[in-house]
């Protein structure tokens, strides 16, 4: 367990970027040995950490750390990234708050004197890019790093942070052990998991932690800083873009309208997302604008299906033509629209009848 702070936790995509480097998700790495409501207590992860003021929630149970934490090999020159991969970029958002963006994915890094805080770093090399680039800032090492969701491209190359605490919540878990049966490889370690709501203590710096529902993947974690009116996310939009088709499969798009719904009514000032260089909250809230207009569109539809046919079962065949048939004019010039709107529409039919 890191020595650097306290965390105070309370019981209340995936999108996978075609990265730009030869067999950096191909090879697989050994096996690594509404505002908060919820109340919070104190885990001691470090002697400087001051836990936020909350009250005792009904249930808490925390989560002992793993017992190893195993640093990851050296790459292979095929595992370097390729000539055309854009320079890693560092910007700083807030005083000691940063906005990593390399290898195509974006990290918040959060540094005090006495600890550091990231975000997903993704794979080994691009750990450790971002190993390199917060060196420039601080001699700290990376002491938590914070996951925001299981899917495998976001939570490999922690072994290039040996010394870091591994949070996340707590279906994590779950989905980890099947990684782990089918051997899929650079799998952390989880030292702590959270329920609902986690909140850290980076310095005097408050990292909140937050879980509504499943959006991408089922441990959905939306990581939200409000002093400095920062939120991050991963997996959930794209700056006036459709998630591919192929990536919406696991997505549940009623969950993923709540969660982002509620957010675009924190007071934010950069709203970071997964694969997106930019920080505007404008990308945001153009995104919940779609996501409600396709849940009107589609669920108008199947309401109206049910009637028609004087029962639940009478909204089975839009699967079939919905798909096909609806439009949603006002995003035709988004990136994506022409291959994967169809694709958007069946995942939506199938969050609002199924749930998932």
């Amino acid at each position: 367990m890191n020595g650097k702070f306290k965390l105070a936790a309370a019981g209340c995509c995936a999108v996978l970027i075609a990265l730009a480097v030869a067999g950096c998700t191909s090879q697989p790495q050994p096996e690594p040995a509404a505002a908060p409501a919820a109340a919070a207590v104190a885990v001691a992860v470090a002697p400087q950490a001051t836990a936020l003021p909350t009250e005792p929630p009904p249930t808490a149970t925390p989560v002992p750390p793993a017992a190893t934490d195993t640093p990851m090999p050296e790459p292979t020159a095929e595992e370097q990234p390729a000539a055309q991969m854009p320079p890693a970029t560092m910007t700083e958002l807030a005083d000691g708050v940063y906005h990593y963006f390399g290898f195509f994915g974006s990290s918040l890094v959060v540094i005090s004197d006495d600890a550091v805080l990231t975000t997903d770093v993704y794979n080994f090399p691009r750990a450790q890019s971002l190993k390199a680039e917060i060196a420039k800032i601080t001699d700290t090492p990376v002491s938590i790093i914070a996951l925001t969701h299981e899917h495998y491209d976001h939570v490999g190359g922690t072994g290039v942070f040996p010394d870091a605490t591994i949070v996340c919540q707590q279906n994590c878990q779950q989905a980890f052990d099947l990684f782990m049966v089918a051997e899929v490889g650079d799998v952390p370690e989880v030292d702590e998991t959270f329920d609902t709501y986690q909140a850290i203590m980076v310095g005097d710096k408050v990292v909140e932690l937050h879980y509504m529902g499943p959006g991408d993947g089922e441990a959905t974690t939306v990581v939200y800083m409000p002093e400095e009116q920062i939120v991050v996310t991963s997996d959930m939009y794209e700056p006036r873009a459709l998630t591919h088709k192929n990536w919406v499969h696991d997505k549940n798009f009623v969950g993923t309208r709540y969660i982002l719904n509620t957010i675009s009514e924190w007071d934010l000032k950069h709203a970071i997302n997964a694969h997106s260089q930019g920080t505007d909250p404008i990308d945001l809230y153009e995104n919940v604008d779609y996501y409600n207009d396709l849940y009107d569109a589609v669920s108008a539809a199947v309401a109206e299906a049910i009637t028609q046919a004087g029962g639940a079962y009478g909204a089975y065949p839009l699967y079939d033509t919905l798909p096909q048939t609806l439009e949603l004019e006002q995003y035709q010039d988004w990136v994506n629209y022409d291959t994967s709107f169809p694709s958007h529409v069946e995942r939506m039919l199938l969050s609002i009848y199924h749930g998932d």
